[in-house]
This record gives C-alpha cells, sequence and structure tokens, in this order.
C-alpha cells in the first residue's frame, strides 16, 4: 500500500472528519515517557520497585448498571503478500496461511488467534482472484480460501467481515483494482453490478465462509490512494449503498451490514444517509470508525460526538493500528497499554460491541509497518535477507510483543457474548482504566491499565464477596499470575509502570 499517502491523509481525517465541535486541536504525534523529543535509543527504565506509597484511585462496580453485550474482537489477514505494484502478477506468492508452513499455520491458530470472533477479509486487495470475465472475485490459487477456512477452523474463529477494498476491475472506470471509481452510476449498471457483488458473497459462502459482517467500500471518502482501492463521493455511496444493501439483508439477513468503515455516522457520508434518505437505516446494522493509532483520550474526550447520530445503531471501529511515525514518536511500552486503552474505552465509554485490530502478520521485509501494523511478524518464502529476524525461517513467525501483549488478556479473559457492567470511578484518568464485565457464565472480570512511569492503585469495591485471582500483561510476559484474594468485597490491584492486569473471579 501506499502507506505514506495513508498516513498522511488519515491524520488529517481526524481533523476534517469530526464534528466541529470536537475537530482535533491536539499535537497527533506527542507520546514519550517523559516530555522531550524521543532518541533513537531510549533509556530503559527497567524494573521500578514498588513505593510504600503511591498514587491511588477508588472504584465501584455498579452491578445493577449492566452495559453492551461484548460480542468480541477481530482481526485482518493479509492472504496476499503485496497490496499495489504486482497486483496484476499471478506469480506473485500469496500470504498468510497460505505461506506459512503446515506446523506454522497451526501455531499461528491455536497461539495468536484463539479468542478471536471475527477475521476481515479485504475485498480486493488481499483476497483478489479474479473470474476470467473479471467481473467476480474468486481466489487467485487453488488452495487459498481453503488454507484461510482452515486456520479459522483451527483457532476457532466464527466468521469473517467481508469489505472490499475494490470491486473486481471489470467494473472500474480504469479497470483495475487500484484507485478509480465505478465506470458508470446509471440504474441498469448498477443492478448488474450489485448483483455481482451478490455472486461474491455467495462463492466465500461455498468456499466455506461464514460471512458474519458485509461492507461496500472500505474509506470510500479518498480519491485516490495508490493501492486496491474505490472512490465513490456521497450521492453516489449512498445511490449504490441503497441498491446492495437489500440484496445483501435477503440474501442472509443474519449478516451484520456496515456503513462507511472511516466514519461511521457522522464525517459527511454518513448524514447523507440518515438525514436525506432515513429508509435506509433500516439495512445499516453498525456504523464503523477507523482512528488509526488514535491516543486513547480522544475516545473519552470525545465521547458525545462518536456517539451522536447514532440513531440507536452500534458504532465500533475495525482498523486499528500505528503509523511508522507514531511508531517512531513514542515507546512499545506505551503502544502496548494504549493499544489496551482503546479497547477499554471504546467499549466503555462508546459501548462498543466489537474492536478490530489490523494484520494478525506482516512480512519482515515490510520494515516500514511491520512494528506498527502486525500482531506478530513471518518470514516469506522469498525473503532472503534477515531483516533484523536472522533466526526466523521461512514460512515461520513470531509475536510483536508490543501489539498482541495489548490484546492477549482481552482474548483469553473476554469471551464472546459477556456483558459489560459500569464502574464508578472517582476521577477518570486517561492513564489508569479500568473496564468490568462477566462472563456468560456470571464470572466477573476486570481490566486495568497503567499508561506511565509510576506505580498506580486501585480500589475496586465489588458486588459482593469473591474470590478473585489476577494477571499481568507486560513487554516481560503474558499472563503472569501476580496473586489472589478469596472471599473478599474489595480487589486492591497495584500496578507497575506500563502494564496491564486482569482480575478473575474464581
Amino acid at each position: 500500500m501506499n502507506y505514506l499517502l495513508k498516513n498522511v491523509l488519515a491524520i488529517g481525517a481526524l481533523v476534517v472528519l469530526l464534528p466541529a465541535t470536537t475537530a482535533c486541536s491536539e499535537k497527533y504525534l506527542t507520546y514519550n515517557h517523559t516530555p522531550g523529543e524521543k532518541t533513537e535509543n531510549p533509556e530503559d527504565p527497567g524494573e521500578v520497585e514498588m513505593p510504600d506509597n503511591m498514587a491511588k484511585g477508588a472504584y465501584k462496580l455498579l452491578a445493577d448498571k449492566p452495559g453492551q453485550v461484548i460480542k468480541g474482537l477481530g482481526f485482518e489477514i493479509q492472504s496476499e503478500i503485496s497490496a499495489h505494484a504486482d497486483v496484476n502478477n499471478e506469480n506473485r506468492p500469496l500470504g498468510v496461511p497460505y505461506d506459512l508452513v503446515p506446523s506454522e499455520r497451526k501455531r499461528l491458530a491455536e497461539e495468536m488467534l484463539k479468542g478471536f470472533r471475527y477475521m476481515r477479509v479485504g475485498m480486493g486487495i488481499y483476497f483478489r482472484g479474479v473470474t476470467p470475465d473479471h467481473k467476480n472475485m474468486i481466489e487467485r490459487k487453488e488452495g487459498q480460501a481453503e488454507a484461510m477456512v482452515q486456520l479459522m477452523k483451527d483457532a476457532g474463529v466464527e466468521g469473517i467481515s467481508m469489505e472490499y477494498w475494490s470491486p473486481a476491475p471489470y467494473w472500474k472506470s480504469n479497470g483495475n483494482f487500484i484507485d478509480g471509481t465505478l465506470k458508470s452510476f446509471d440504474d441498469d449498471f448498477l443492478e448488474e453490478f450489485t448483483d455481482a457483488l451478490v455472486q461474491d458473497v455467495k462463492y466465500m459462502k461455498d468456499k466455506g465462509f461464514k460471512v458474519s459482517t458485509w461492507g461496500l467500500q472500505n474509506e470510500c471518502i479518498y480519491p485516490e490512494v495508490g493501492y486496491a482501492h474505490c472512490h465513490y463521493t456521497e450521492d453516489q455511496f449512498v445511490k449504490v449503498f441503497g441498491k446492495i444493501a437489500p440484496k445483501i439483508r435477503a440474501l442472509d439477513s443474519d449478516i451484520e451490514i456496515i456503513y462507511d468503515t472511516n466514519s461511521g455516522q457522522n464525517g459527511s457520508y454518513g448524514p447523507k444517509l440518515w438525514q436525506e434518505n432515513p429508509q435506509l437505516l433500516k439495512y445499516v446494522d453498525a456504523w464503523v470508525y477507523h482512528r488509526i493509532g488514535d491516543n486513547s483520550d480522544f475516545v473519552m474526550d470525545r465521547r458525545d460526538s462518536y456517539k451522536a447520530n447514532s440513531q440507536d445503531k452500534p458504532i465500533y471501529q475495525n482498523e486499528y493500528e500505528y503509523f511508522s511515525d507514531q511508531v517512531k514518536a513514542t515507546t512499545f511500552e506505551w503502544l502496548m497499554v494504549n493499544t489496551a486503552q482503546s479497547i477499554m474505552n471504546w467499549m466503555t465509554f462508546i459501548e462498543s460491541p466489537k474492536w478490530y485490530w489490523l494484520h494478525a502478520l506482516k512480512p519482515i521485509d515490510d520494515t516500514l509497518n511491520r512494528d506498527g501494523f502486525g500482531l506478530g511478524v513471518w518470514r516469506p518464502s522469498y525473503a532472503n535477507e534477515s531483516h533484523d529476524y536472522p533466526e526466523l525461517a521461512h514460512g515461520h513467525w513470531e509475536f510483536n510483543w508490543q501489539n498482541y501483549n495489548a490484546i492477549a488478556g482481552f482474548l483469553k479473559y473476554m469471551p464472546w457474548d459477556s456483558r459489560r457492567y459500569n464502574v464508578e470511578e472517582d476521577e477518570e484518568r486517561h492513564d489508569n482504566r479500568i473496564m468490568a464485565w462477566k462472563t456468560p457464565e456470571g464470572k466477573l472480570v476486570m481490566a486495568m491499565t497503567n499508561r506511565s512511569d509510576d506505580w498506580f492503585e486501585f480500589d475496586v469495591t465489588l458486588d459482593g464477596a469473591k474470590s478473585m485471582k489476577g494477571f499481568r500483561f507486560d513487554k516481560n510476559g503474558r499472563d503472569v499470575e501476580i496473586g489472589s484474594n478469596s472471599g473478599a468485597s474489595t480487589v486492591t490491584a497495584k500496578l507497575k509502570p506500563w502494564s496491564i492486569e486482569f482480575w478473575v473471579e474464581q
């Protein structure tokens, strides 16, 4: 992808696409352990001993104030290596999981992806084989779809979020996956085009995918981006949505239909629908945002804006990662805790039922994006240079701890269809967040964070006596047991700097 361009556009979108009352005035990239310029080799403060006294906060679980049902977390799969330059090269290698050796496919499913509910599939970019007439999407090489479906089965992933970056080239003004728009918006053409999109869904279902979510276009606002994309004006997008949404609903009423995966119900595309075409609201199941690399503070501070004009529909984001300049501007520790807080704040303040990371794995030769985009990295079959991973064999992968350790606890301790519960806070703190939920079996779980250089104490009053056990996630490890209490009505959790803890009812 032309990620440098996308970076500029996405950062600009923070300013122009949110309602004017909450336009971004903050400097976007100013995150460091301490104020000042980040050095190339920042000093590692190491372990900080627990002080006798530390800052603390008082919290109370409000068991009589349940929140939303949390459907689960999602990730995106890069099932094609390249996103742009060799888009028409049929001999280019495939991506994940096809390019992994069989044992590493299995390990990816069991060690990284278990706990995720949804896998986002980018049609026209990371799944982009085409029929001979170039009208429909199919797997590019035999076995590509089978490998993806098997990965989902091994991981226990329920379904895919099927979303277009570009439709098949026949329908495009330039006959190419990259950029352009539709070559016509006449009614007859759109009837044929939307029938082809329905056929794509049928194809995926026939290949064994459960289609859980469907979206017409990723980030339709941008005219040109340099990778697989299709631009629509506001009027064009609504017109095409009005043609296709009833057909998707008629094909499978269980498919969630999402709208404008960039600016949700706000921006400019959302109001064009809910203000001028309210009859189409019945086909919108959720509004979806992209807020790439956002400081989690923004979600807290702009909650009213994000929730405005929801039309009583859920809101969530389905793409989260960090651009290279965001990675360089801070530390891995900050990124890790901030990602955890993004999940917590979207679910707490926006009442989001879902949250998505971007890619499971990035190739090691994508040195610009691998640290911020992937939960891990893999060595593709063609990559012979070490790219800082000299011991990583072809077709093998390893974790990016700064990204995966942020999410791992939620995958393990927040099972699908958990119910969030509100927590009363003596003060809403940006760097010390808390979120509580009960599993479908009724067991209480609390997530807490410390995004700072100093220790912090959470004093939590529960809804009765419970036996709880604590587990820590930080740069040094995942799921480290740190203590327990038995039959107490309170939990006192002392979080070390740059850490995430989960307290789980036994």
